[in-house]
């Protein structure tokens, strides 16, 4: 990193334009900034990096705590956990009864991490909470999983 945005480069990030901003990324991170990121992306990032150094930066603990977080999360992903699909602690055959819309749904998870609901098999959880409800929903969430699954 070469150089950080200071208090006043702050108010000047609101008036600038995306190529501006690309440009100041570049200076301060010695970086291209991501291809998907918006101006408006940009400019929080760019911010908010000019208040972490002005206020000494981020400690080292916050740091290492992030990283770990992250480091759980990516280790606790496996292909079939990806996507709203049934958290490890929900085994093949497990039943998920859900009061929806007035009536009882059963949902039956299968060996593959995918599950079944009124004898049609579906991928993921939230695939069966979408054909249930019509609107997409993260299923472990909807059918109360959402607890077990961040233990």
């Amino acid at each position: 990193m070469t150089s950080t945005v200071t208090a006043p480069d702050i108010c000047r990030l609101a008036e600038a334009d995306a190529a501006t901003l690309r440009q100041i990324w570049q200076e301060t991170k010695g970086t291209a900034p991501p291809k998907t990121f918006t101006a408006r992306l940009m400019r929080l990032a760019l911010a908010w990096d000019a208040q972490a150094a002005l206020s000494g930066g981020e400690p080292a603990g916050t740091r290492r705590a992030w990283s770990r977080v992250i480091r759980a999360r990516i280790d606790s992903r496996s292909p079939k956990s990806r996507g709203g699909a049934v958290p490890a602690t929900v085994g093949d055959g497990t039943r998920i009864l859900k009061d929806w819309g007035g009536k009882m749904h059963e949902v039956v998870i299968t060996a593959d991490c995918g599950a079944t609901w009124n004898g049609q098999s579906y991928s993921s959880l939230s695939a069966v909470a979408r054909a249930m409800t019509g609107t997409n929903r993260n299923g472990p969430k909807f059918f109360g999983l959402r607890e077990v699954a961040m233990q």
